[in-house]
């Protein structure tokens, strides 16, 4: 009767520590840090989105992570920013990363 308790007692012990889970601490700083995002299967806009975000939060100057494929071409980007300026849906890349003004100006074309 001894021996069953003794059997019973190390069969519970190593069940509870079987049972006992593994709890990793992860920071809402670290989930939402680009690298991880992009790991994690997150597109890079995604990433780049939250990581501008979290600039105008804390204060700090908001800045796109990557760069963009532009032309070197003067024409090609005048009819785009005029494009863009005609089209609010379309994002230009002069204004994509910065505060919207309440007003239009020249500077926009």
């Amino acid at each position: 009767m001894g021996v069953m308790r003794r059997n019973l007692l190390l069969v519970l012990a190593l069940f509870s520590v079987l049972c006992l889970s593994a709890h990793a601490e992860v920071t809402p700083q670290q989930v939402t840090d680009p690298e991880y995002m992009i790991n994690g299967g997150y597109s890079e806009a995604a990433a780049e989105e939250v990581y501008i975000i979290k600039n105008r939060i804390d204060g700090k100057p908001a800045e796109p992570l990557y760069q963009t494929k532009t032309s070197n071409n003067k024409f090609v980007r005048f009819l785009k920013n005029c494009y863009s300026y005609l089209d609010p849906s379309q994002d230009s890349e002069q204004r994509y990363h910065h505060d919207i003004k309440q007003y239009p100006s020249w500077s926009d074309l």
